[in-house]
C-alpha cells in the first residue's frame, strides 16, 4: 500500500430514500468519476436493506471510476436519520472495509443543495412531503422541520396522501357514499389490473398509494371537479407546512426552492393572495451531501 500521501482521495455523496438511493462519486475538484443507485434506504425502517443499497449504489460507481488506491470520504442524506437511536445503529453497522460516514437526514442534504450550501428553505413534496430550513447566524447554525413524520400520521399533501384519498374517494362511490365520478372509475379500472380494487389497500405503504396521484393530477387536467377539489386540498396542506416554516422567527425572509415530483403541480393551486419568495433549487440532495464532505475535510485541515 502507498503512503496515505500518494493515495488518490475521492468523495462520495448518497441521497437515500423510502423508494431508492442514488450516489454520485468525485474527485478532489468535484469531477464526477461515477454514479450509482440502490433500492429503499430508510434507516428508520431498515438499517440492514439501507446499507445493502448503499453498497449496491457505491459498487457501480467504483466499477465505472476504475480506481486504483483510493481513500473513501462520504456524506450521506438518509431518510429516518432524525431517529438518533436507529441513526446509531446504522452507523455501528458500517461494514468493516469501509469508513464511517457522514450521516445526516435527506431534508438537510435537500437544503444545503438547493441553496449551494447558503441559507435557504426548502419543501419536497413527492412519496412524502416536508419543509426545511437552515439559517445561519452569529450564535451559530439553526435548522428547522416542519413535516415529514411518515405515512399515514405524515407527509400531507404528499403522493401517498393524494392516493389515499383517492382510494376513499373510490370506497364511498362504490358503496353508495357519493356519486361516482371519473376519478373514481379511473381507480376502479386501475386498481382490478392487479387484484380486487375493494381490498387493494389492505397493508399497503406510502410508496404504493403514492402511485394513485397520478390517477387525481390526469382527472383533474381533464375537468373532474373532484379531482380537482382533492388536489386543491392537498394544495392547502402543503401551505400549512409552508407557513409553519417559514413564518417562525429568523426565517420569514429565506428564499424556498421546490423540490420533489408534486410540488410544481400543487403550486398552481395555491393561493395567491399569499406571496413566497420561491427560487429554482441550484442542486440537489447529493450535492449537499457532497457539500458536507468537502466541509468535515476543510474544518479537518
Amino acid at each position: 500500500m502507498s503512503s496515505e500521501q500518494t493515495v488518490r482521495r475521492v468523495f462520495a455523496g448518497v441521497d437515500g430514500g423510502g423508494t431508492g438511493t442514488r450516489l454520485r462519486l468525485t474527485d478532489e475538484s468535484g469531477t464526477v468519476l461515477g454514479v450509482g443507485q440502490g433500492g429503499r434506504a430508510n434507516i428508520a425502517t431498515d438499517p440492514h436493506v439501507a446499507w445493502a443499497s448503499i453498497c449496491t449504489a457505491l459498487d457501480q460507481a467504483l466499477a465505472r471510476a476504475e480506481l486504483d488506491e483510493f481513500s473513501l470520504h462520504w456524506a450521506f442524506g438518509l431518510a429516518g436519520a432524525e431517529v438518533s437511536e436507529k441513526r446509531q445503529l446504522f452507523l455501528e453497522m458500517t461494514p468493516s472495509d469501509l469508513p464511517r460516514p457522514i450521516v445526516v437526514t435527506d431534508a438537510y442534504t435537500a437544503c444545503l443543495g438547493a441553496h449551494d450550501g447558503k441559507d435557504g428553505a426548502i419543501i419536497v413534496v413527492g412519496t412524502g412531503s416536508v419543509g426545511y430550513a437552515i439559517r445561519s447566524g452569529a450564535d451559530g447554525v439553526h435548522t428547522r422541520r416542519v413535516g415529514g413524520w411518515g405515512f399515514p400520521q405524515g407527509d400531507e399533501g404528499s403522493g401517498a396522501w393524494i392516493g389515499r384519498e383517492v382510494l376513499a374517494a373510490m370506497l364511498r362511490a362504490h358503496d353508495g357514499r357519493r356519486v361516482p365520478d371519473a376519478l373514481s372509475k379511473a381507480c376502479w379500472d386501475y386498481l382490478q389490473q392487479e387484484a380486487d380494487p375493494l381490498a387493494w389497500g389492505v397493508n399497503k405503504r406510502g410508496g404504493d398509494f403514492a402511485r394513485l396521484a397520478p390517477l387525481a393530477i390526469r382527472q383533474a387536467e381533464e375537468g373532474c371537479i373532484e379531482a380537482q377539489r382533492l388536489l386543491s386540498a392537498a394544495a392547502r396542506e402543503v401551505e400549512v407546512l409552508i407557513s409553519a416554516l417559514i413564518d417562525a422567527p429568523g426565517f420569514s425572509d429565506l428564499p424556498i426552492s421546490g423540490l420533489g415530483s408534486l410540488t410544481s403541480i400543487l403550486m398552481t393551486y395555491f393561493d395567491k393572495s399569499r406571496k413566497y419568495l420561491f427560487k429554482a433549487p441550484l442542486g440537489d440532495a447529493v450535492d449537499g451531501a457532497l457539500l458536507l464532505v468537502h466541509r468535515a475535510m476543510n474544518d479537518r485541515k
